[in-house]
């Protein structure tokens, strides 16, 4: 396993990046989960230039791949984080082996397919059938790239850096593996995972979030899990410095409770 490993005295936090994204997705995090968490966040499969699994690229694929990679590291228990698509990883390795997940960190939940945007939820469809096998050659177009983030991640609000790294990103992660997990995206309904999850749960939400309903998806998550901690600050989706400093508030605070409640 390729990770980006930052040490601290808290309990292990393994957490799982977006969509063709890679662990470059937690900088603007770590400062405030460190003083909490010793954070591990790696690179997936099929993602960064890491090779991709044997199998299909299911969350639970991604979970059982998590499970061998905290066996090779001795890992007994983390507490299993992520962001956007990554918290589909997260629930799936909480549903496979809840007794070595001893909290969750959610940032933008994919809780079920109904909870995702239409305009989202059109494009998962479309990358799920036959014709997206478009996506390999028209993912290299940055024109193309930009224009999606405009519409719906800010990117004119973005620094260059950042939307340089996320093209960056795009243009390592395997194209398969990308289907395969929207594939999985729109076809799966995790809420049955939070019903039975009945240790800490911490929930990150911006409410005009460009690809899930945020505020149907705070209210799903505390009918199925009410002990969940769910914070929900303004902002879309994009990472602009108005984001990142309300994403951090939300973050340092819920880190906190979320830590004490660990059992």
């Amino acid at each position: 396993m390729r990770v980006a490993v930052r040490p601290s005295v808290g309990p292990p936090l393994l957490l799982f990046h977006g969509w063709n994204g890679s662990s470059h997705n937690f900088g603007a995090w770590l400062p405030v989960l460190e003083p909490h968490f010793s954070v591990l966040a790696p690179d997936l499969p099929g993602c960064a230039g890491v090779a991709t699994l044997s199998v299909t690229h299911t969350a639970r694929a991604y979970a059982d791949w998590a499970l061998r990679a905290m066996d090779a590291r001795g890992l007994d228990g983390v507490v299993a984080g992520g962001l956007c698509s990554g918290t589909a990883i997260a629930l799936a390795l909480a549903g496979i082996a809840p007794g070595r997940v001893r909290g969750l960190l959610l940032h933008t939940p994919f809780l079920r397919p109904g909870l995702i945007r239409p305009a989202i939820r059109a494009q998962l469809a479309l990358l799920s059938s036959p014709l997206g096998v478009l996506f390999a050659p028209l993912r290299r177009s940055t024109t193309l790239s930009m224009f999606h983030r405009r519409l719906f991640a800010e990117a004119a609000d973005v620094d260059a850096e950042h939307l340089a790294h996320d093209q960056a990103d795009l243009l390592r992660a395997d194209p398969a593996a990308a289907r395969d997990l929207a594939r999985d995206l729109f076809t799966v309904d995790r809420t049955a995972v939070l019903r039975a999850w009945t240790k800490p749960l911490a929930v990150v939400l911006a409410d005009g979030d460009a690809f899930i309903d945020a505020p149907g998806t705070a209210a799903a998550v505390s009918l199925a899990a009410p002990q969940a901690m769910i914070a929900r600050f303004p902002g879309g989706h994009g990472w602009t410095p108005a984001y990142r400093e309300h994403q951090n508030e939300a973050l340092a605070g819920l880190a906190a409770r979320l830590t004490a409640a660990l059992v």
